[in-house]
């Protein structure tokens, strides 16, 4: 681990998302840097809690009835 790394625990993932940022064409002014790393982390992290494993059984298909939208859009 570098110096950099036990400074910044979230150095590599900084580096990455700034690199992308620039890729995109996008320029963060240095006021805003902080801020918007600080977010593209806090996303990261719901990112992984929604594209979690998950058994079908915790996916329910479907949880409302189209039964009276079907009826109502057949008359």
């Amino acid at each position: 681990m570098s110096t950099e790394n036990s400074a910044n625990p979230y150095a590599d993932f900084d580096a990455e998302s700034a690199a992308l940022l620039a890729a995109a064409g996008l320029q963060v002014p240095a006021d805003l840097r902080p801020g918007v790393l600080s977010e593209a982390r806090a996303l990261r992290q719901t990112v992984s809690l929604l594209r979690g494993t998950r058994t079908a059984a915790a996916e329910p298909a479907n949880i409302f009835s189209l039964i009276p939208y079907a009826a109502g859009a057949a008359t």
